[in-house]
């Protein structure tokens, strides 16, 4: 089944959104900051130039801060309250989830209060974007267009032409403004945040190959990790057996994803294999994405494995592919779509870039839409990048953590390197084993936090012949990971959130670190992707050998976080605090060896591979015990 969605809007929080005529006055007694709005590390970087076109048109995505319950409401007074009361066993409010209509009601602003901010943008003619006649808007959320010099007049901005490491795009150098008093609303508070004014885009899938130019010609077999193998090795296998039977039979599984891709290939995946899908197979276009379209591009090749592996781990549960296009208002509204449908109890995405080049309000409104999933119950879960502790490598070379892993309210998903006998091995062993490159083998002592600096002995093998052309071209491999620069105790605005309350165990810097959990993602101990329709395959040989990255590792704990909802009867929400209180339980095996480039594996929570890789069953048994203790 196929739809396309243009604004997934609320009846009870948007009925007072349509165009109008509109009234109130430009003039303002006063004007408020809308903080965290300046890409300050970019712009630092970067070379200004002339001012932008004045007739040019931009979208800007503005986000909405959530509003304390009303007086007399049965909810805590905030949303970070309700989150962290929703998944302690103790809390009355333990898995009792509110579905979108009741958040809305409960933690979204008034469509009063929404309609006045559009009065105010009326009078410079910036006007909601529209989709057939549908306004893009959401709770927390709206898109709108104009002229580059009505949104510099409305916002009181100034919109530059910069220039980055040959990339030219446009920013903001100061943090907008809007009235306090505005028809009786203070429009400054309203607002979380804007995104649009910066353009420059870093967005990109976490997929990694075996080769500096992989494969053009594709494959007619695959080579890699089978899901089954998979299963094995992280004892999901027994989930799926009598008297448990559990395939996320009645769990949805969104897919979040900037790329369309081909339905009938994650069929053939799964046909190869012989994974008896029971779930259905739907997508949504967000934003007007053609859900149709059938471009050649590794983005598709994203999609796709995330859509087979996801769907391969847990083959009863239903997936929901949400498209958007890879523009930056597009990113938040792909997550405002999952959350505002209300329709998954799980999520994975496989898209982020890093913290550098963004503004602190973008990662804040792109966390609110995780805080208003995870009050609806939903497990959200993203890939942490594949650049080590330098995500922003090789545009940015200092230490960084990829957006959104760095999320609060999100489940960062790292990678390991996971040895084998050979890569097509039936039993794959966790305790030894070999990394296979090109040329020989390397000897492991069992899985290890990914990175590939354990192959620089063996860089001739690649047809390099120095250490520095080896670091400029392959460096730094390996599991994202590290500490956030955006979300920290000093973050430029106040925030609704009791950021990382559950991360008992991290680097001790008061900032959110990452990651969380993690999974085999090092291409060398990797995967195959059927696609039919990248630049890496053809229909002949659909299948594309030697990949990995954390694209990886993100859907396969999707799939088992969806066989944990039905195994205890009732989706996890934010999944994070169970993980963190009962990391010692024997659900999360250890990972203590290998390093991102600069973190090192230890026992313990750390910087590489977070708390570890799952042991399925046990880690069911665990929450399963744990949820019912209060």
């Amino acid at each position: 089944m196929k739809k396309e969605v243009w604004a997934l809007t609320l009846a009870s929080a948007l009925a007072a959104w349509p165009l109008m005529g509109y009234g109130g006055s430009v003039q303002a007694a006063s004007m408020g900051i809308i903080h965290g709005n300046v890409a300050h590390a970019l712009l630092d970087a970067s070379s200004e130039g002339n001012p932008a076109s004045p007739s040019a048109h931009v979208t800007l995505y503005i986000g909405f801060n959530f509003q304390n319950a009303p007086l007399g409401s049965s909810y805590p007074s905030t949303v970070a309250q309700f989150i962290q009361d929703s998944v302690t066993p103790s809390s009355p409010y333990f898995h009792h989830f509110m579905n979108a209509s009741t958040f809305a009601a409960t933690y979204a602003p008034s469509s009063q209060a929404v309609h006045a901010l559009l009065n105010y943008l009326a009078q410079y003619d910036i006007q909601p974007v529209t989709v057939n006649g549908q306004q893009i808007a959401y709770p927390l959320g709206i898109n709108v267009e104009g002229t580059i010099g009505n949104v510099e007049r409305a916002f009181q901005v100034s919109i530059n032409n910069y220039l980055y490491q040959g990339r030219s795009y446009l920013a903001n150098n100061t943090n907008p403004v809007l009235p306090t008093n505005y028809d009786g609303y203070n429009l400054a508070q309203l607002v979380s945040g804007i995104a649009g004014m910066t353009t420059y885009n870093a967005i990109s899938d976490h997929m990694v190959n075996q080769s500096e130019t992989p494969s053009q010609s594709g494959s007619t077999t695959p080579q890699g990790y089978s899901p089954q193998q998979m299963a094995q090795v992280y004892n999901v296998s027994p989930l799926y057996k009598n008297p448990h039977a559990v395939t996320g039979k009645g769990v949805t599984i969104a897919v979040a994803t900037l790329a369309p891709f081909i339905p009938s290939d994650a069929e053939q995946f799964w046909n190869y294999y012989g994974i008896n899908r029971t779930g259905t197979l739907s997508e949504v276009g967000v934003d007007g994405q053609n859900v149709n379209a059938s471009g050649k591009g590794i983005g598709g090749s994203e999609t796709s494995l995330d859509v087979e592996r996801s769907g391969a781990m847990a083959p009863g549960a239903n997936i929901i592919v949400y498209e958007a296009p890879n523009t930056t208002p597009g990113f938040l509204d792909l997550f405002q779509a999952v959350v505002s449908q209300d329709t998954a109890q799980v999520m994975t995405c496989s898209w982020g870039e890093s913290e550098f080049f963004t503004p602190f309000s973008y990662a804040y409104m792109m966390n609110q839409a995780f805080m208003q999933g995870a009050a609806e119950g939903m497990t959200m879960m993203v890939a942490s990048g594949d650049y080590g502790a330098y995500d922003g490598y090789p545009t940015d070379k200092n230490l960084s953590v990829d957006l959104p892993a760095s999320s609060p309210d999100i489940l960062a998903v790292g990678g390991t390197t996971l040895p084998q006998v050979s890569a097509t091995n039936p039993n794959p062993t966790i305790n030894g084993g070999v990394v296979v490159i090109p040329g020989g083998t390397i000897p492991m002592n069992g899985e290890q936090g990914w990175g590939w600096s354990y192959l620089l002995p063996y860089y001739e093998n690649f047809g390099v012949t120095s250490e520095a052309r080896w670091k400029n071209d392959i460096y730094p491999i390996g599991s994202g990971g590290g500490s956030s620069s955006l979300f920290t105790p000093n973050s430029p605005v106040p925030t609704s959130g009791l950021y990382s309350w559950w991360q008992t165990e991290s680097l001790n810097d008061g900032n959110r670190d990452v990651p969380d959990v993690s999974f085999n993602a090092d291409p060398f101990t990797g995967y195959a992707i059927y696609d039919s329709n990248s630049v890496y395959s053809s229909p002949t040989a659909p299948w594309m050998n030697g990949w990995g990255g954390t694209s990886f590792a993100s859907p396969q704990w999707a799939g088992i976080v969806a066989l944990i909802d039905q195994y205890t009867g009732s989706p996890q929400g934010l999944l994070n605090y169970a993980l963190y209180a009962n990391a010692n339980s024997g659900g999360l095996r250890q990972i203590t060896q290998g390093n991102n480039w600069y973190y090192n594996a230890g026992p313990g929570w750390n910087a590489v591979t977070g708390l570890g890789v799952p042991d399925a069953k046990k880690l069911a048994d665990v929450i399963d015990t744990w949820q019912n203790s209060g």
